[in-house]
């Protein structure tokens, strides 16, 4: 399968375990000047920053070894930048990071939720 569409793919794969683990999706693909964050969701009394990584093998790591400190320096400030636009969601926040791996035996994803990776 195609890299673009395996990634696609996983961005709605992620969406759809959000929504079954309880997650109330608000935004996909939210952009600002710092960068895009791949959804933003409520849980519980959470809003939450999901970064999506998905890749098709683990030959070079895991997924969410992608989600360095630059990486979560940007969805920090892109997280302020939508809070300030929207001040009557929650103010407790948080980072998730779905990793997705794609299984070609199977034609599905292992998923894995990593929570609170700020």
């Amino acid at each position: 399968m195609h890299t673009n569409k395996i990634g696609l793919l996983g961005e709605k794969t992620a969406a759809l375990f959000l929504q079954q683990n309880g997650y109330k999706i608000l935004y996909k693909n939210y952009p600002t000047p710092f960068g895009e964050i791949d959804i933003i969701a409520l849980e519980s009394d959470s809003l939450v920053f999901v970064e999506v990584k998905t890749r098709s093998s683990v030959v070079f790591g895991e997924p969410h070894d992608a989600v360095n400190q630059k990486k979560l320096h940007k969805i920090s400030k892109t997280a302020e930048i939508f809070s300030h636009n929207h001040p009557k969601l929650p103010l407790k926040q948080r980072i998730d990071v779905v990793s997705l791996v794609y299984q070609p035996s199977s034609a599905s994803f292992a998923v894995e939720l990593l929570k609170d990776v700020s």
